[in-house]
């Protein structure tokens, strides 16, 4: 009997036990449940246990399965119900009821701050961008110092800008002598810089650039501070000199981080557009026709890496180049120049002006014969509607600095002269050679542009590259900068440059380099030899595929085979085929099909 009592209060023990046990376990899970830990059936798998529940958030393309940006506020679904009461927990105190939500993937991050009942539930778009001055050149004269600086406006948003202006403060002592693409001011101490008719609007990923002033002080001076205001259909936006992109807009208050912030594209230039020509307006002193190259096409510039009429289409232009005007001045005539624009469909005239050969300008020829020369060309030009390039013909010096001075007061008069034609092209450097280094060209270059910007803000400048305008690649890879509608030179003489060098132009095309072919023939590149027409027409092709214009070497009757002339006829306009050199014949074939 005692053994049995004794198995009987063992039952009672392990069985009260047991009860204890299990109320136990009922009591924490009930606890836990109160707590939050187990979430409500309702909500379907909340993920991990401990995690707090946020907003089901729909994805705006559909099942791409793309989330949204990180700064936009989670929306509730349409499915979404309101969740069951909870325990507040001390650190959530302040926070929400968890709507419904799907099972997430991974653990459900915590969820922001609602938006005020006021805010909008897109988010406000926000804008970078930036001012630079460039000090691109300075010297004395007479009332004191010269400073000239070029600005450059990025705009780097998803916004159009629509206006903008440029304050810059302590300008008491100083005014401007000069300005381009742009308006000028002066208020209370500050210079005030307000668009052109042509700048007024920045396009998204774009920049204004070659706003440039010339200013005069009675003593030393510089710009250090200056700040941009611009505006937007979200708002205004400003930036200082020398800050890294800031965003600010007054319509956004929720801006983006610096990791938000969208990747820098590649900017492009938007081109300087001057005034519209139109058909009957003066050129030249002449009534500008209908049926004319400029009557068609406008004003040029430069867009995105490429060439463009007043319109932005794309144009690629077809010309001839006169040969060394001091040796064969009888072409420069209106009569060769209209038959050039009636019988090849030719729509740009070269004026070729030798800098250092003898007879050149700088070389003992007759500055002022050869000036009236490429007046006279301009001037039969214009009348036809035709566009015309003066070239200062480099070439027996090599490096354009041995006559930059010559060069700089060249184009200030000629750019003076022609600023309001609309139709002439400065060439400043044909065909750098004997060695000298990009650098070198740059250097030059960056001279004397601003020379000629001083008077017409708007006009193509071409560029040479060494190696006889062949080394395009050295261009591209360190291009001019606060400049717009510039272009580089590449020149070919198809018997002589072939695949390579059609590669390097290819290449740097593709890298959006403005490029322009201001001289080329079929020969080999003495200008005589016999004519390769397969590599000629390769050329072409490539030229054609790109919309790149090209003119062809030369206008004379001279004894070579790059003579568009026979050697046989002393005819200066309206030659039939058979008075045209092969070559001569071939190009014509390529501007008329």
């Amino acid at each position: 009997m005692k053994e049995m009592n004794e198995q009987k209060y063992s039952r009672n023990m392990a069985l009260s036990l047991l009860v204890g046990i299990v109320l136990g376990v009922a009591i924490v899970l009930v606890l836990l449940w109160a707590l939050g830990y187990i979430p409500n059936r309702g909500q379907g798998d909340a993920g991990e246990t401990g995690s707090n529940s946020v907003l089901s958030v729909e994805v705006a393309q559909g099942d791409s399965g793309e989330a949204e940006p990180e700064n936009m506020e989670p929306q509730p679904t349409a499915t979404a119900e309101p969740a069951a009461t909870k325990a507040p927990e001390p650190a959530a105190a302040e926070e929400p009821a968890p709507e419904e939500t799907p099972a997430p993937t991974e653990s459900p991050k915590p969820q922001k701050e609602p938006q005020s009942e006021d805010d909008s539930s897109k988010p406000a778009d926000t804008a970078v961008v930036s001012l630079d001055f460039q000090l691109s050149g300075s010297w004395g004269g007479e009332g004191g110092y010269y400073y000239q600086y070029v600005a450059t406006i990025e705009n780097l948003s998803d916004q159009k800008i629509t206006d903008w202006e440029i304050s810059v403060p302590g300008f008491d002592d100083c005014k401007v002598d000069s300005y381009w693409c742009c308006e000028v001011d002066e208020e209370d101490g500050c210079l005030l810089i307000t668009p052109a008719d042509f700048n007024e609007e920045i396009w998204e990923g774009s920049r204004a650039e070659g706003i440039g002033i010339i200013i005069l002080t009675e003593k030393e001076w510089e710009i250090e501070t200056a700040t941009l205001e611009a505006e937007t259909d979200q708002g205004k936006l400003t930036a200082a000199l020398g800050d890294a992109p800031a965003v600010q807009s007054e319509t956004a208050d929720n801006q983006k981080t610096d990791d938000q912030k969208p990747d820098n594209p590649k900017v492009q230039s938007q081109g300087v557009k001057g005034p519209d020509i139109k058909v009957g307006d003066s050129l030249g002193g002449y009534a500008l026709g209908e049926d004319t190259p400029v009557g068609e096409h406008g004003r040029l510039r430069v867009e995105n890496g490429s060439l463009v009429d007043q319109e932005g289409e794309p144009y690629q232009m077809h010309g001839v180049s006169t040969h060394g005007l001091a040796w064969f001045p009888e072409y420069v005539s209106e009569e060769s120049f209209r038959t050039f624009r009636n019988d090849w469909d030719a729509d740009v005239m070269r004026l070729a002006m030798y800098s250092d050969e003898n007879g050149g300008y700088c070389s003992g020829g007759d500055k002022k014969k050869l000036k009236e020369l490429v007046d006279k060309g301009v001037e039969y030009a214009s009348k036809l509607g035709m566009y015309v390039i003066i070239d200062w013909h480099v070439l027996g010096e090599g490096n354009p600095n041995v006559h930059k001075e010559d060069a700089i007061a060249f184009f200030d008069e000629m750019s003076e002269k022609y600023a309001d034609y609309g139709n002439v092209i400065y060439e400043i450097c044909n065909e750098p050679n004997g060695g000298v280094s990009w650098k070198d060209v740059k250097k030059y270059a960056e001279e004397v542009i601003p020379v000629i910007r001083a008077n017409d803000p708007y006009g193509i400048i071409l560029v040479g590259t060494p190696q006889w305008s062949q080394l395009i690649g050295d261009a591209a890879a360190d291009p001019i900068q606060d400049y717009d509608n510039i272009m580089y030179t590449l020149h070919f003489y198809a018997a002589t440059h072939k695949d390579d060098l059609r590669s390097s132009l290819e290449k740097a095309l593709k890298d959006d380099l403005p490029v322009f072919v201001s001289e080329c023939s079929i020969c080999d590149a003495s200008g005589n030899g016999g004519i390769d027409e397969k590599s000629a027409q390769a050329w072409v092709d490539l030229l054609d595929q790109y919309d790149v214009s090209y003119v062809a070497w030369a206008v004379s009757n001279k004894n070579e085979t790059a003579a568009l002339i026979s050697n046989s006829c002393s005819k200066l306009s309206d030659w039939s085929d058979r008075e045209l050199s092969d070559t001569g014949r071939w190009f014509k074939e390529q501007f008329t099909k």
